[in-house]
């Protein structure tokens, strides 16, 4: 995921350089894409690297001599349908500057598309919901994320200052990042504390500070993003759980009709109820999981989430017993 929006930079500076030969130059192309000369000068490099024959004319800018570029797509109507869509859904997780860049790309391939088919895709994508804001202020505004695809790309580690939200307090950290992700609306980065010498995820807007060292690194080759996250119920991680919950029968259609989690087995019990077994990494999102539900779920196990859950229910039962607040 690190690569998105590097990528789509990298493809349409190609198509900048193709369209308008000798009059891109480096400053120019840091400019249009708000980032530094040595960033467009990698960029091309990759170009290069891709067997593009891009010639640089000095203050004329670059010209794009070879041929080679991305052939003419022939979509029909149904994988048409299914980019647009999908890349309406991910543009919500991004900030302003990639949106922009996925809005030519939709514009670009529509364009290609034949009259009736693109008639037809008008009338039926703004029919198709997509969430929305989905991603919050503070994380698309802050400017970490293109930090660390560059750390990620480098393989260079990055120092960094977190604002801990289970101890509260500001931690430093040696991180040597192994992929960034968006996951249930924020933006996290998985990799190496060296400071703990274990592999942890961060909350990307929760960095107080970062700086990218000339320290090396490498990804280890059985590392998978999916692998490492497959057990989590949410974003936290912890040591494996067995967890059982009982749910009863005004919401098990409900907890029956969702796939909640890779390892879940659901079982009728008495009076239509339904017994949810699950293994997670840690239990503590799971738990305020099952308090979302009310009085129509009950912890069976492990013990100390079903205790943590009664206490945080008799601390609300408190709460709303006091007087009523003023407004």
């Amino acid at each position: 995921m690190y690569r998105t929006y590097q990528m789509a930079r990298i493809i349409e500076v190609a198509s900048l350089i193709h369209n308008e030969p000798r009059k891109w130059t480096r400053p120019r192309l840091a400019e249009r894409f708000e980032v530094n000369k040595t960033t467009i000068q990698r960029d091309i490099n990759l170009l290069r690297e891709m067997e593009m024959k891009i010639i640089a004319r000095g203050k004329q800018g670059y010209e794009l001599i070879s041929e080679f570029f991305l052939p003419p797509l022939n979509l029909n109507f149904e994988e048409a349908l299914a980019l647009v869509t999908a890349t309406s859904y991910y543009r919500e997780t991004e900030g302003r500057q990639t949106i922009e860049v996925l809005n030519r790309a939709i514009h670009k391939v529509t364009s290609a598309l034949p009259k009736g088919t693109n008639e037809t895709l008008n009338q039926i994508v703004p029919r198709i919901e997509v969430p929305h804001r989905q991603m919050s202020q503070i994380d698309e505004t802050h400017p970490y994320k293109e930090s660390l695809y560059q750390a990620i790309r480098e393989r260079r580690s990055v120092a960094i200052e977190y604002n801990s939200f289970s101890s509260g307090k500001k931690i430093r950290h040696r991180l040597s990042p192994y992929a960034v992700l968006f996951r249930k609306r924020a933006w996290y980065v998985i990799g190496l504390s060296e400071t703990f010498n274990r592999i942890l995820t961060f909350r990307i807007n929760r960095i107080a500070s970062l700086s990218i060292t000339q320290l090396g690194y490498t990804i280890p080759e059985d590392f998978s993003v999916q692998k490492y996250i497959a057990k989590s119920w949410d974003v936290m991680l912890g040591p494996d759980t067995h967890v059982v919950i009982l749910f009863a029968k005004r919401i098990a259609p409900l907890i029956r009709e969702v796939n909640w989690h890779s390892t879940q087995k659901i079982q009728e019990v008495a009076k239509g109820g339904i017994r949810f077994e699950v293994t997670v990494a840690g239990w503590r999102e799971i738990g305020w999981w099952v308090l979302s539900w009310g009085d129509d779920a009950t912890v069976i196990e492990p013990r100390k989430l079903r205790e943590w859950v009664a206490r945080t229910a008799q601390k609300m039962v408190r709460m709303y017993a006091k007087a009523k607040p003023k407004a």
